[in-house]
């Protein structure tokens, strides 16, 4: 059985590793291989291109990143759950000829959020980044109970597009739209979430400055290598309760595998897999350092 994962920049991802150790763990012939589409501007023929050679070669499933989370949809024959909703896919089963999308990023936002932050009921929330994975976390949040969201993403269209949708799929939210993080009314703010991938090591920065925010708040970030990024760690420092995106890795991993594999895995083991993994990776970028 093979798998892979598609994406730009995806050299330092931990999801081929974490597939395979679950797989082994079960005694599954599993290989989950990488397809780097390296920040080239990929044409809608070219994506579509990765789907017909991914399922000449025999895989069973893809993971797909950024940037392709959106783009991707157009090439599939159906959509499930979240993913039929938001029309972003990070997850595509290749069976029988049919391409069948689904949406982790939805799940594995929400379970983390209940477990590391607990009620956001009301809150009012400033979501960085409004591509594939800001989407889904968006209605995660709306779905939580948050009362406003403040879409920030640089290219307007793309804020003001993720605003409509969420109009139309929960039209009790309140959504402001801007491509400019100066519109925010940072004293109001609940609780801020980056869905960029700013403080990714290929992507180094932040949206913003967290010491605007309420020391109260709470903040996230989905980017999980490095495990505390830049803007977590002034959050941290601030006094803000944050949450890295290490949680929300683990249960879309979970989810991915069963959908690829047909079988359930240990999630214990899976988290266990992937503190291992990130503590190895922390080793060696010491060891690099020094």
């Amino acid at each position: 059985m093979r798998a892979a994962l598609l994406g730009d920049h995806i050299g330092p991802s931990l999801t081929p590793a974490q597939h395979e150790l679950e797989g082994a763990a079960l005694g599954l012939d599993y290989r989950y291989s990488r397809i780097d589409t390296g920040g080239k501007k990929l044409s809608p023929a070219d994506l579509e291109q990765f789907l017909v050679d991914a399922e000449t070669d025999g895989l069973v499933g893809l993971n797909v990143t950024h940037p392709h989370k959106s783009a991707v949809v157009e090439f599939l024959h159906r959509l499930e759950g979240p993913a039929k909703e938001l029309e972003t896919a990070n997850t595509v089963i290749l069976r029988a000829g049919e391409r069948i999308g689904y949406n982790t990023d939805y799940g594995g936002f929400r379970r983390a959020i209940q477990s590391e932050i607990a009620s956001i009921a009301g809150d009012s929330v400033v979501l960085c980044g409004a591509g594939g994975a800001g989407a889904s976390v968006a209605l995660a949040l709306a779905d939580l109970g948050v009362g406003s969201l403040f879409i920030i993403d640089p290219v307007a269209k793309r804020a003001s597009d993720l605003k409509v949708r969420l109009k139309k799929l929960r039209p009790r939210l309140q959504t402001v739209a801007s491509e400019n993080v100066e519109s925010v009314p940072f004293d109001q703010i609940s609780g801020a979430v980056n869905c960029t991938p700013l403080g990714m090591a290929s992507h180094p920065g932040m949206a913003f400055d967290p010491w605007r925010l309420n020391r109260a708040a709470w903040v996230a970030d989905i980017v999980y290598f490095p495990r505390k990024t830049a803007f977590l760690k002034l959050a941290d420092a601030h006094g803000c309760q944050v949450m890295d995106g290490t949680t929300m890795a683990l249960w879309q991993a979970v989810e991915a595998f069963r959908l690829i594999t047909g079988h359930e895995p240990d999630a214990e083991r899976m988290k266990a897999t992937l503190e291992g993994l990130l503590q190895q990776n922390n080793n060696e970028n010491k060891e690099t350092a020094a």
